[in-house]
């Protein structure tokens, strides 16, 4: 057998174990060896509307056996209060701080960036009452800043109020750029759809958007759990928000099957995803 050949199968083992994200260089991935905190994406990975997927329950409690888990959703339609109540009915042992939201992240984003903004707030009452419990002004009578989230009570006069204020200049913050919340039987418009009908009448696109797949909610999660990116997982169904996340911001990426995309769209995507299940009940298997 030649050195050369030798050689060629050294470095081919070496790049089978190895591979580089973001400049970081990874070994390939043991979800029970390499990890030490979970983020799980809600609607598609752990249940459909009211319907929790098969073996989710059994997979989670194995995961908290030894892992941090955070459910971690863009829906920034109800609080972390709401998951919780909806979660614990299922089955599933979890507190508010286990819950975090693309509103969440946007509300420690202001807090950090812009505690003195004077929000005008397309939200629902509760999730509106979020950001004022953090002391944010949401009540302005000139507000300088428009915060749009996932808003089901949305109606015309909260369109007409945030477009006249984004084109007199407004910044103008989005929590998430999701165009479609998954169901049962079909899909919503989220929050996606919204900012297209505002970009038509101001012509503007938001100054900032903080879920996934953008590194802000990356860096309020390191800074929430304390634990490296490199250390972090990301379960989840979608590849334009979930597994976007993971790969722009170093975190592990585990693509799950139980929701919108197939094997097949992911090989059509050309994303390398750093591991794909069939199902979150099946993470350790």
């Amino acid at each position: 057998m030649s050195i050369i050949f030798i050689v060629k199968k050294f470095f081919v083992a070496i790049m089978l174990t190895i591979y580089v994200v973001n400049d970081t260089i990874f070994k390939l991935m043991d979800l029970k060896r390499d990890i030490d905190c979970f983020l799980l994406d809600l609607d598609g990975t752990v249940y459909f509307g009211d319907r929790l997927i098969d073996g989710a329950k059994d997979g989670i409690e194995r995961m908290k056996k030894s892992k941090r888990v955070i459910f971690l959703t863009n829906n920034s339609s109800a609080t972390r209060d709401h998951y919780v109540k909806k979660l614990t009915g299922m089955g599933i042992d979890v507190t508010e701080d286990d819950v975090y939201t693309s509103a969440n992240a946007t509300r420690d984003w202001l807090k950090t960036n812009r505690p003195n903004a004077k929000l005008y707030i397309v939200a629902s009452p509760e999730v509106q009452a979020e950001f004022e419990e953090a002391g944010l002004y949401t009540r302005s009578d000139k507000p300088d800043t428009v915060l749009l989230t996932f808003d089901k009570t949305l109606d015309y006069q909260k369109l007409v109020k945030s477009c006249d204020l984004i084109k007199k200049g407004a910044f103008y913050i989005a929590t998430h750029p999701d165009m479609t919340c998954p169901v049962d039987g079909g899909d919503l418009p989220d929050i996606g759809s919204f900012m297209l009908l505002i970009e038509g009448t101001t012509g503007k696109r938001p100054d900032l958007i903080c879920g996934k797949p953008y590194g802000i909610m990356a860096e309020c999660i390191a800074k929430m759990t304390g634990v490296p990116l490199s250390r972090t997982a990301m379960i989840g169904d979608r590849l334009s928000t979930d597994m976007l996340f993971a790969v722009n911001n170093g975190i592990r990426s585990v693509l799950t099957l139980t929701g919108e995309t197939s094997r097949e769209d992911h090989l059509k995507s050309g994303m390398k995803v750093d591991k794909i299940i069939d199902s979150i009940a099946e993470w350790d298997k």
